[in-house]
């Protein structure tokens, strides 16, 4: 079987048909693509195209209460920020882990209505 497109490749795997292989997808952190850069990969490289992966779009949908995003801190080894779920999480710049969650805006039943309230949908687009 000749290589498939990711198109073509995904439309078989939704028809539960045989394609030349499963579709391949990542989101890697960006220490683990430091690391692959170590390892040889050209800076600059869409590691997709490197590794041979599935192009797919991401759609993103905001559905959080929309608290203000900002840095509270940065280091060279760190940042600390704040998300639009209202949470303040510490971010390792250079190893992969999941960030240190260190506080909450939402904590009891009246926070979550406040946050509640914030949480209503709108047509302004809003760029990430």
């Amino acid at each position: 079987m000749d290589q498939m497109t990711s198109r073509k490749r995904f439309a078989r795997m939704f028809a539960h048909e045989e394609a030349d292989r499963i579709p391949i997808i990542d989101s890697p952190w960006s220490a683990t693509i430091e690391r692959w850069q170590r390892g040889g990969m050209p800076e600059g490289t869409d590691y997709v195209d490197f590794f041979g992966l599935d192009s797919v779009a991401r759609i993103h949908v905001d559905n959080s209460p929309r608290y203000e995003v900002k840095t509270l801190e940065e280091t060279e080894e760190h940042t600390v920020y704040t998300t639009s779920w209202g949470a303040t999480l510490k971010q390792w710049k250079h190893a992969a882990s999941t960030p240190e969650f260190l506080d909450f805006t939402i904590v009891d039943r009246e926070s979550w209505e406040k946050a509640k309230a914030r949480m209503r949908p709108s047509t302004v687009k809003r760029s990430h």
